[in-house]
């Protein structure tokens, strides 16, 4: 199957399968860029930040939830009202607007050696017109990206949150006297942001709402450098690509150890270090390959001015290639040194190391896009294998976030007694919180072919001999390899299948051996 064909196919199976529809209102004129999770796409979504949540619970993180409306002055504090904005440029003739940046990229332009204030000169220098009629293009312009409104009597002028982190930050007060004034003070959130995007493209990689999820570690300069957790993961390797290498042109990313990385001085703070690593944990516990992650440190001219160091962890998805979907950055102190400027309030304030000195906390972010967390961990999943000429299509997620990882199937429909046990089956897994599927439509072949496209992982068979035995058959959806187990233990072995307490492999076979002749 070609790449093109594969793209394709499994576009179509995100849709076909329940996983992802739109663009949306379908019924209507679509909304670019609006798109919703089926069925199947909501409990794995569901599951994964789940997934999401645990490792941050592990790691001492709290989580927090805040406003989605906010006042203008905290986004003027932020920054976000003076320099939240892209560049566009509108059609001559038939009026379309573009993003200069995106319109550039398609063809060709390499962005990384391009400013913003270049943008303008190349469309008139290269005469470049517009993709859709072939028109002129006008000026290059600023356009604000943030959603505002106008609410209360009389009406004042507020703004959907462009990011949760900002809202986060707004909490230190109270969180510093939550723990005690301890520090540092570990939080994340997890929910929807708004940006009035130009372009909405490429699925749920770029949309105009759309649900992060940011961790935040609040600390002091001391603390940055004496963080004791991180020589528990000084010798772990990752792949690191360097804004030094990429500015001398070298295009392949290299693991090197933390340790060594901060010895070589590409990376600095052991707190920020640790912080990038945890997002290389949270990658992988939702299953991405270790093959399709790097780490790419933002240049000189793309860091923002406040950002002491800033990484991308990025995936190198089938469809879209090397993308990002994680964002690690020292923020320093800008941020609440901000609203601190602004608000006026001393509580942002914390004591520092000497007697008397008031300091403002560093900050430390962890920020994804969970929904392209998501996509990818979909479209990387899906498997195409030819089994005797017929193709076999298997979605083949890891079992803590597939959106059902269990089916029950009673081999036949006669006699009642094994639809009876078969539902007996289904009922308790559901009563113990395990997620699962019961079909007696069609042969058992057929069935199993139908969940494989799901994201099944574990067949359960109820037959003739289960009446008699007191077993039943497991499948397993990677090799369809099958073995007799016991109903009295079903429950508590899906149950340590489901949270990695054991695999398939340690789980005995009790097929008894074939009777002599």
């Amino acid at each position: 199957m070609s790449s093109e064909d594969e793209t394709s196919k499994i576009l179509m199976l995100m849709a076909h399968r329940g996983f992802i529809y739109g663009p949306s209102p379908e019924i209507y004129n679509p909304i670019k860029g609006s798109f919703e999770l089926g069925p199947l796409g909501k409990l794995m979504k569901n599951n994964l930040e789940s997934k999401i949540r645990k490792i941050f619970r592990k790691n001492s993180f709290w989580e927090v939830q805040c406003p989605l409306i906010s006042p203008e002055i905290v986004w003027k504090a932020s920054g976000h009202v003076e320099r939240f904005f892209d560049y566009i440029v509108e059609c001559t003739k038939c009026n379309t607007i573009h993003r200069a940046d995106t319109l550039l990229e398609s063809l060709n332009y390499d962005m990384g050696g391009i400013k913003t204030s270049e943008f303008g000169d190349i469309i008139q220098r290269d005469n470049i017109r517009c993709p859709d009629c072939e028109g002129e293009l006008g000026k290059v312009t600023q356009q604000n990206l943030m959603v505002t409104s106008q609410l209360g009597f009389p009406a004042a002028e507020f703004i959907l949150r462009p990011e949760t982190a900002t809202t986060t930050y707004l909490l230190f007060p109270r969180l510093h006297q939550f723990f005690r004034t301890n520090m540092p003070i570990f939080v994340f959130q997890m929910g929807y942001a708004f940006r009035n995007e130009i372009s909405p493209r490429k699925m749920l990689l770029r949309t105009r709402e759309f649900e992060q999820c940011e961790g935040q570690i609040f600390i002091t300069p001391e603390q940055e450098l004496d963080f004791a957790p991180f020589e528990e993961i000084a010798k772990k390797q990752l792949p690191l690509w360097s804004a030094t290498e990429q500015e001398s042109g070298k295009t392949q990313f290299t693991s090197k150890t933390l340790a060594t990385a901060i010895e070589k001085k590409i990376l600095d703070k052991p707190a920020y270090v640790w912080l990038i690593n945890l997002a290389y944990e949270i990658v992988l516990g939702v299953g991405i390959l270790p093959e399709n992650i790097r780490f790419r440190q933002h240049k000189s001219d793309e860091k923002a001015h406040y950002a002491h160091d800033a990484w991308d962890l990025e995936i190198n998805s089938r469809l879209y290639g090397w993308t990002e979907v994680c964002g690690i950055h020292d923020r320093g102190d800008y941020d609440l040194g901000r609203h601190l400027e602004y608000s006026k309030k001393n509580k942002l304030q914390i004591p520092g190391s000497t007697k008397g000195e008031k300091i403002v906390p560093q900050i430390l972010e962890i920020a994804f896009g969970v929904g392209r967390l998501f996509f990818f961990a979909l479209e990387q999943s899906f498997r195409f294998e030819n089994e005797m000429d017929v193709e076999r299509v298997v979605l083949d997620l890891p079992v803590e976030i597939a959106p059902i990882p269990f089916a029950v199937f009673p081999l036949q429909k006669k006699p009642p007694e094994l639809v009876h046990l078969a539902k007996k089956i289904f009922n308790d897994l559901i009563d113990n919180d395990i997620s699962t599927i019961y079909d007696d439509a069609g042969s058992i072949g057929k069935r199993y072919r139908r969940t494989e496209e799901v994201g099944v992982r574990y067949a359960f068979t109820i037959d003739h001999d289960s009446l008699e035995d007191g077993m039943v058959t497991i499948r397993n959806i990677e090799d369809m390899s099958q073995k007799r187990i016991r109903i009295k233990n079903l429950v508590d072995t899906s149950r340590k299948l489901l949270h990695g307490q054991t695999t398939y492999k340690k789980i005995k076979d009790l097929t008894p051996p074939p009777k002599e002749v």
